[in-house]
């Protein structure tokens, strides 16, 4: 899924209000929580959002002799709704909608609401998301994590007119996003906090231009994703921009993007990916000269072109593995703050699992590799490894503790850069030649265990190097 989650890093004037509602303590973890067999709290979830709206879910009083109170038969009801769920997001939602008409004018509706919405996301359950989101949304509109949500889901629907409601929300949360970057230009941030929101609004326009483009309003779509590459140049971006413009028949401005793509420091570094460009080039080449005799100089004074504009840019992106071009010499951090080499895992067959807390398919996406690592488990060839991607780190341990996950954990570190994470959760398989022979972006429970299974053993097949 594009750009999931980016907008709930998006700044808003709700959050605080929300957390302080909701009883968050400084540090973003609640005071108190709602235990379940989940291990999951309401508040838990409802932490990340912003939500302006939402009524603290109180802690439970010490017993009087007078009656209990509608908060307290509410507090009853939700306990319960969480409890009897057993871990199963569906009979959680139908335990909240339960609890909805129960108690319709409940001052925790929104808070609610808000859970539904991010089980329903988890339990990939997109109508539901959008039932309850959009009425949400009616109370808070320029709700940013809400309109990412949103987007997701209605995207995901396939029908037109759902496409024409996800523009809709992610023209209003890119003005969202506009107006913090002119806010932070205003005020002079630093670079790096420039280029971190310059990336961001670039993602959100390769999003509604995806949604433009199957829409079938090309001319839209390759306007967003020329203000994506504006913003913030990739070698995904440029390769995008090479489709449009051969779609329209202008094969040279095709060749220049093709070109950006191929020539890109960090860019599209899988080798299907690479390939595919390769093959773009060579027969745009072959059409215009009749031959690739000339290509590799045009490629050469392509890259000395590109590199005097990005110059800035990558000089001013201090990333822990910079300059390496080679996943396997990257140098890690596990949990514990030791360093792990990836040049351990040379020549063996790896699962990469990229992920973050605020990403809930990503929780999911973990119970499942969690479940295939076990089937793999006495097999010393096959290698897990699970890298997050949050920016705020102090929350990630304890999440992980709470998860349960066995997997082996660091933090990426710019991989997802090299190795073109866009999406989360993405999951890559690399065979012993160190190339990338598996990829998926999002998850799909029906399939997913299958297809990762499936991959996995073939790959298993062969780890003598002979594959071609």
């Amino acid at each position: 899924m594009t750009a999931r989650g980016l907008a709930s890093r998006l700044d808003s004037s709700g959050y605080e209000e929300g957390l302080r509602m909701l009883g968050v303590g400084d540090r973003g973890r609640p005071r108190f929580v709602l235990e379940s067999v989940m291990g999951l709290s309401l508040l838990a979830i409802l932490g990340p959002l912003p939500l302006r709206a939402a009524q603290a879910v109180t802690p439970p009083t010490e017993k009087s002799a007078t009656a209990p109170t509608t908060a307290d038969v509410e507090q009853t009801a939700l306990d319960e709704a969480f409890r009897s769920a057993q871990g199963n997001p569906q009979v959680l939602i139908k335990n909240l909608e339960d609890f909805l008409g129960r108690f319709p004018r409940s001052a925790r509706r929104d808070a609610v609401l808000r859970t539904i919405c991010t089980y329903a996301q988890e339990a990939n359950a997109p109508d539901v998301l959008v039932q309850y989101g959009e009425e949400l949304l009616a109370t808070t509109p320029a709700d940013p994590h809400l309109l990412d949500l949103l987007v997701d889901a209605l995207a995901r629907r396939k029908d037109q007119a759902s496409r024409t409601r996800a523009i809709e929300y992610s023209t209003r949360l890119i003005a969202i996003a506009e107006g913090e970057r002119s806010r932070a230009i205003a005020a002079r941030a630093d670079q790096g906090s420039a280029d971190h929101l310059a990336r961001r609004d670039a993602r959100l326009f390769d999003r509604r231009a995806a949604l433009y483009r199957e829409s079938g309003d090309l001319d839209r779509a390759m306007a967003d994703f020329e203000k994506s590459y504006a913003l913030y140049p990739t070698a995904r971006a440029a390769a995008q921009l090479g489709d449009f413009a051969l779609a329209k028949e202008d094969s040279a401005r095709a060749m220049d993007y093709y070109l950006t793509a191929f020539v890109f420091p960090g860019g599209d570094s899988d080798f299907e990916s690479r390939q595919e460009i390769r093959r773009k080039l060579g027969s745009l080449y072959v059409a215009q000269h009749h031959s690739e005799l000339g290509l590799g100089d045009l490629i050469l004074a392509h890259y000395d072109a590109l590199m005097p504009q990005l110059a800035g840019r990558l000089s001013a992106e201090p990333r822990p593995n910079g300059g390496r071009r080679d996943p396997f010499e990257y140098v890690l951090e596990r949990m514990d703050g030791t360093p792990l080499p990836l040049s351990t895992y040379r020549g063996k067959v790896l699962v990469l699992d990229f992920w973050a807390t605020w990403c809930g398919p990503c929780r999911l996406e973990g119970r499942l590799i969690e479940q295939v690592a076990a089937e793999f488990r006495a097999d010393p060839r096959a290698n897990f490894l699970s890298l997050n991607m949050d920016e705020d780190r102090s929350g990630v341990p304890s999440f992980l503790k709470n998860q349960g996950w066995t997997l082996p954990e660091a933090y990426a570190q710019g991989l997802d850069e090299l190795l073109n994470v866009r999406s989360l959760p993405t999951l890559l398989i690399f065979d012993p030649q160190g190339r990338v022979v598996f990829r998926e972006d999002g998850v799909n429970p029906g399939t997913f265990s299958n297809d990762l299974t499936a991959h996995l053993r073939e790959t298993l097949q062969d780890t003598s190097g002979t594959r071609q």
